[in-house]
Order: C-alpha cells, then structure tokens, then sequence
C-alpha cells in the first residue's frame, strides 16, 4: 500500500523564538483533498510525522536526506515529495477528479 506522509498540524518551530503555532500549507492542500475524497484513506496508508527532525519514519523509508512533507512512497520504494505531482499522481491513479 502507498504511504502518504503528513506534518502533524499545530507544531512550533523550534528554530524561531516567536512561540507561533504553524501549519504547512501544503499539507493542508492534500488534507483537503483527503477530505473531498475520503475513500483515499482505504487506499493509502496516511502517516503524521512531527515537524522537529529528524523524522525516523521517513529517514527508514527514504533516507536522511528525504524528510520532507508532504510525501507520498510508492510500493516499489520511490517517492513523490512535490504536492502537485503528488495530486496528479492520485488524479491518474486513483480515479479522482482533477484540478481545474
């Protein structure tokens, strides 16, 4: 089964002294699509990784190099960490519609 991997929303950037609560927006756009299809949490796994790193799970799936959200790992080990490439591959693979 793919493995689609998200940022846990609500975090704080340690890096930052200003004590904000962020979320990434492109984490947020693949939540929405998750939301207009819900069938796509039968067809993926959908994993919520912390934004501190390093991320364990992906470091064990893709390297230390390749911890950045939103990704999603195909069966075969690759992976596709740009959102839009993302979404077209859930457009053509998943019988979704398409962005317009």
């Amino acid at each position: 089964m793919k493995k689609l991997f998200l940022l846990k929303a609500d975090f704080q950037d340690a890096s930052r002294a200003d004590g904000k609560r962020y979320f990434c927006p492109d984490c947020v756009m693949i939540e929405g699509l998750l939301s207009y299809y819900p069938r796509l949490l039968n067809e993926l796994e959908v994993k919520y990784v912390n934004f501190a790193r390093p991320r364990p799970a992906l470091v064990d799936l893709l390297g230390e190099e390749n911890q950045s959200c939103p990704v999603l790992v195909l069966e075969n080990g690759t992976f596709i960490n740009d959102t839009n490439e993302i979404i077209r591959h859930l457009t053509e693979n998943h019988k979704i519609g398409y962005s317009h």
